[in-house]
């Protein structure tokens, strides 16, 4: 259920090129094969195209955009593409950790055996006001009626939105987003994209 895997996958999908998923068991990301093969910091997602190895997920992401075709997903303007590239980067350092990490693994840990299947209430009421505070700012990129983060939709949109929509499985979530509807209504026009209907995981809880 890797929300990095996600969002090469609907990347993938937005440029409709076929692909072949491969999963991998999270018990293998430390083995010599997989840190050796796939991805040397043993994590996923990793793409092979034509003889060519690439890791990263923003990385396989602009990698997709550039040489395949179909709509571009990362704006020509520079001020929209710097500010396209500033929600990349913000998701990872700072959405992934509260978001991913301190909530969502969490509440799940009991069904997913994370963290030896035990939650720490602690980190995730910690993670609240972090991630308040994240969809704050999102609100104020989307203020003035605007659709998407960066101008069209865009890697952005994608990145953000693949991180967020987790949080709807936790039970924080009508504070979280169903206090913030202009957030809420991004979200769903992210997520009932053909591209992310096809590329979703079925969670199965």
């Amino acid at each position: 259920m890797s929300s990095y895997g996600l969002a090469a996958r609907v990347v993938l999908e937005e440029k409709g090129v076929p692909y072949e998923r491969i999963a991998v068991d999270p018990a293998e990301l430390d083995s010599p094969r997989h840190l050796a093969e796939v991805h040397p910091f043993g994590k996923v997602p990793a793409l092979y195209h034509q003889g060519f190895h690439i890791y990263e997920t923003a990385a396989i992401a602009r990698y997709v955009d550039e040489a395949f075709d179909g709509p571009a997903l990362q704006p020509d303007d520079v001020k929209a593409h710097a500010t396209m590239q500033k929600w990349i980067n913000i998701t990872g350092q700072y959405i992934y950790p509260a978001v991913i990490g301190d909530l969502v693994m969490q509440r799940l840990a009991p069904k997913i055996g994370a963290f030896d299947g035990v939650m720490n209430e602690e980190v995730v009421a910690g993670s609240v006001p972090v991630i308040s505070h994240q969809l704050d700012l999102i609100g104020q990129a989307l203020g003035d009626g605007a659709d998407f983060l960066a101008g069209d939709f865009s890697l952005a949109d994608i990145f953000v939105a693949t991180m967020m929509q987790y949080i709807a499985l936790t039970p924080e979530n009508d504070e979280l987003l169903g206090s913030r509807p202009t957030i809420a209504e991004w979200l769903q026009r992210v997520t009932s994209r053909p591209s992310y209907k096809a590329a979703a995981y079925d969670f199965g809880f």
